[in-house]
C-alpha cells in the first residue's frame, strides 16, 4: 500500500503538477520509503538470534507512556526552576553587570539566563551534565555562592534521581518483556510436549491388543524399540529410565501392569514445566505411598482381628484348664463375687 502511494505520488508530481510550475513540491514524501524499515521487525521477531535486540525494542515500546509522564515531571521542574534563575540572575543586573567573573572575562549572564526560555535550555545542559561547572555554575557561585546548593540539588534531583528513574522504567519493561517472551515458548513447548504424548499414547494404545486399557512394562520395552517411540519420548524430555520409574511407581500392586490412561496423566504432568514436574514427581510419589498406607491400614486391621480372636481363645483355654483341674468355675465365681459386692453395697446404702 505504501509503494501505490508512493507511485501515485510522483505520477502526480511528474504528470500534473510539473506541467503548472510548480512541480518537486511533493518528493519529500518519498522518504516514507524508510517506512519500509519496519517490515524487518517482523524478520526480527523470527530469528532467536536477535531475541535482545527484540526485548529492547519492546521495552522501550513499552515505557513510552511511563517515559512520557516522566519527561513531564521533568519539563515542570525545568520551567519552575528556570523562572527562579531567570529573576535571580538573568535580571540580577547588579551582581552580574559590575565586572568580570572568576577566570578574568565577562561571562555572558544574558546568554545563558536572559529569558525563561533561554534558562530552561541552561538548566536542560546541567541535567546532562555538559559543561555544567566550569561554563555555568561556577560563574554563578562566584558572585553568588548560595546559588551553589540550588543547582546541587537541581543535579540530585534531576540527573541522579529522574534520569535514574527512565533506567529503571526500561530496564523493568524489558525484563517484563523478556518474561512474557519466555512465557510464550513454555507455554508453546508445553502444547507441543502434550501433543506428543498424545500422539505417543496413541501409538501405544495400539499395543493392546486385547483393548483392555492396561499396559506393561515389557509392552513399554518393546515399543521403546521403535525409532519413533524413542523420538516422541526424546521430544517431551523424558529418558526411559524416567518413563521406567514412572511405571513403577504408578504400579502400586505390583501387578506389572498399570491403566493406560494414568501413565498418560502422569506423563502429561511430567512434561509441563520445571516446576510442574517436581510437582508432579511429589504427587506421584505422595499417591503410591497413600496406597501402600491403605494398604498397610487394611493388614492392621486383620491383624488386629486376628489378635482379638487368638486372645479370646486363650482366655476360653485358661477357663477351661482352671475348671478341669480344680474343679472350679472362674467365671461363676467371677458372677457370685459381683453379686455380693452389689449386695453388700445395696445394704450399706
Amino acid at each position: 500500500m505504501c509503494d501505490v502511494l508512493l507511485v501515485l505520488a510522483a505520477a502526480v508530481d511528474c504528470f500534473v503538477l510539473g506541467p503548472i510550475g510548480i512541480g518537486g513540491q511533493i518528493r519529500f514524501f518519498t522518504v516514507l520509503r524508510a517506512l519500509r524499515v519496519i517490515r524487518f521487525v517482523r524478520l526480527v521477531r523470527m530469528f532467536s538470534a536477535f531475541r535482545e535486540l527484540w526485548l529492547l525494542v519492546g521495552g522501550l515500546t513499552n515505557s513510552v507512556k511511563a517515559l512520557s509522564w516522566v519527561g513531564l515531571v521533568v519539563f515542570m521542574l525545568i520551567y519552575v526552576c528556570g523562572i527562579i534563575c531567570t529573576a535571580e540572575i538573568g535580571q540580577n543586573d547588579e551582581t552580574y553587570a559590575i565586572g568580570p567573573s572568576y577566570n578574568g572575562e565577562v561571562w555572558p549572564y544574558k546568554q545563558y539566563f536572559g529569558t525563561v526560555f533561554r534558562s530552561m535550555f541552561t538548566l536542560l545542559q546541567v541535567l546532562t551534565l555538559d559543561g555544567w561547572c566550569d561554563d555555568i555554575v561556577r560563574h554563578v557561585v562566584y558572585r553568588q555562592p548560595v546559588m551553589g546548593v540550588f543547582f546541587i540539588c537541581f543535579i540530585l534531583l534531576t540527573s541522579f534521581g529522574l534520569m535514574n528513574v527512565v533506567v529503571g522504567i526500561i530496564v523493568e519493561n524489558t525484563l517484563a518483556a523478556a518474561q512474557v517472551v519466555d512465557k510464550r515458548k513454555e507455554e508453546k513447548l508445553a502444547r507441543h510436549r502434550k501433543d506428543t504424548v498424545q500422539q505417543l499414547v496413541a501409538i501405544l494404545s495400539r499395543s493392546d491388543s486385547k483393548r483392555s486399557g492396561l499396559i506393561s512394562l515389557e509392552d513399554l520395552r518393546a515399543a521403546n524399540q521403535s525409532v519413533i517411540v524413542q523420538k516422541k519420548f526424546e521430544s517431551i524430555g523424558l529418558e526411559f529410565e524416567e518413563v521406567e520409574h514412572v511405571f513403577t511407581l504408578l504400579d502400586v500392586d505390583r501387578s506389572g501392569k498399570i491403566e493406560l490412561v494414568r501413565f498418560e496423566n502422569a506423563c502429561r504432568e511430567l512434561v509441563g514445566g520445571g516446576k510442574r514436574r517436581d510437582i508432579a514427581q511429589v504427587e506421584v510419589n505422595m499417591g503410591t505411598l497413600a496406597n501402600r498406607l491403605d494398604k498397610l491400614d487394611n493388614k492392621f486391621t486383620v491383624i488386629e482381628r486376628e489378635v482379638a480372636t487368638i486372645a479370646a481363645m486363650t482366655e476360653d483355654f485358661v477357663h477351661n484348664t482352671v475348671r478341669h483341674l480344680t474343679g472350679h468355675d472362674p467365671t461363676l465365681a467371677k458372677r457370685s463375687d459381683s453379686k455380693v459386692t452389689s449386695t453388700t453395697s445395696s445394704g450399706d446404702l
